[in-house]
């Protein structure tokens, strides 16, 4: 007797009645022992720990949901695209201020020559008075730019830090999510493992194990009163087909097989 069937067999992808989907990026605890993993199982087998923690670990690789990242934007960056449109305005308003100067310039140059005086000592004070005044304007001008200019590029960073959490915020809570599922359909496929007959040190030797694949297409040609004869062991077949889908896939293997090919109620 033994398993051998040709040809390989889908992933399944549904389970109960959650939409597993394929091709999921599982995340890796660490394999617990003797939690689907192929080989044949020590005289005892794995404790009711390990098979649940190796049911839960396997449906959260099935559940587990896409993370998201988020690129959040350097200082730098910021900087250069809030300087962008800020400092066309600060630009204009230093070449007003400078135009106001010249202005004023020429109107006393022009006031001057209709008085006779020229350029008198009393003309150039006074241009020199409104030159420095234009220097305090525009550096006036320059210092506001430049603490407008941190003050965006502050917000600009919180905003990006705020982003990037709450993107992470919800991939925790995604993963949180994915767990209760995943555990919940553990506990199912666990409460099934229970009341199956247990495989012991007795019973027939020189087990051989094979592929999932194999077992997966085994089972698939059955019928549910076939495969409920394996997977009650009310026959010798049963019980040799039963030890050889167990020392194929494991104990955690074995009731994931079970739900994919129920037997007859």
């Amino acid at each position: 007797m033994g398993i051998k069937i040709g040809g390989g067999v889908k992933i399944p992808t549904t389970i109960g009645q959650y939409d597993l989907g394929i091709e999921r990026k599982k995340i890796d605890f660490g394999r617990l022992p003797g939690a689907g993993t192929g080989g044949a199982q020590g005289a005892s087998g794995p404790s009711d720990e390990e098979v649940l923690g190796g049911l839960i670990e396997d449906m959260y690789g099935r559940f587990a949901p896409e993370q998201y990242e988020y690129g959040a934007r350097s200082a730098e960056d910021i900087r250069s695209s809030v300087a962008a449109w800020l400092r066309p305005n600060y630009d204009q308003a230093v070449l007003n201020r400078q135009e106001q100067t010249r202005a004023y310039k020429a109107s006393l140059d022009a006031d001057a020559i209709g008085r006779g005086m020229g350029s008198s000592t009393y003309v150039t004070d006074v241009k020199n008075r409104q030159q420095n005044a234009e220097a305090r304007d525009i550096a006036t001008l320059e210092a506001d730019y430049g603490a407008a200019l941190a003050r965006y590029v502050s917000d600009g960073i919180e905003n990006e830090s705020d982003r990037a959490f709450e993107i992470e915020q919800f991939n925790a809570e995604q993963r949180q999510n994915a767990y209760e599922l995943a555990y919940s359909a553990a506990l199912q496929l666990f409460e099934r493992y229970k009341k199956q007959p247990q495989s012991g040190s007795s019973g027939t030797s020189a087990v051989k194990a094979t592929s999932r694949e194999n077992c997966e297409a085994f089972l698939g040609m059955l019928s549910q009163e076939e495969r409920s004869e394996i997977y009650g062991a009310t026959t010798a077949a049963g019980q040799q087909y039963r030890a050889e889908l167990l020392a194929s896939v494991g104990e955690a293997g074995y009731v994931q097989l079970m739900d994919m090919f129920p037997s007859a109620p």
